[in-house]
């Protein structure tokens, strides 16, 4: 008979709370094909922005600020019906199009 430690039930309990989620835990990711509200979609063309500028621009604070008006002039381009997640997570092509459009009317050399 095989012999169970003393730690492998706690390390189970352990790993099997580690893979629910409860309420007071991180937001639930969004699934794909979800519609998103218009703030997340603001958000996720901010952060978008972000990763596509972060080596370009020298001067980090000036960036973000950039990047919020460049997510809020995508946002204005985008119909309301097309805040929707791609299987790949990535922006659609109109939401990447609407991006590079913000960052090229926000970002001053």
């Amino acid at each position: 008979m095989i012999r169970l430690s003393r730690l492998l039930v706690p390390a189970l309990v352990l790993l099997a709370a580690c893979n629910t989620t409860t309420p007071g835990g991180a937001p639930a990711g969004v699934r794909d094909g979800e519609t998103l509200t218009k703030a997340m979609m603001e958000r996720k063309l901010l952060d978008s922005c972000v990763y596509r500028q972060f080596n370009v621009v020298e001067k980090r604070n000036r960036m973000v600020e950039d990047c919020r008006c460049a997510a809020r002039s995508a946002i204005r381009e985008l119909p309301e019906g097309s805040y929707i997640v791609p299987r790949s997570g990535q922006l659609t092509g109109q939401q990447d199009l609407a991006v590079r459009n913000g960052i090229a009317a926000c970002f001053k050399a």
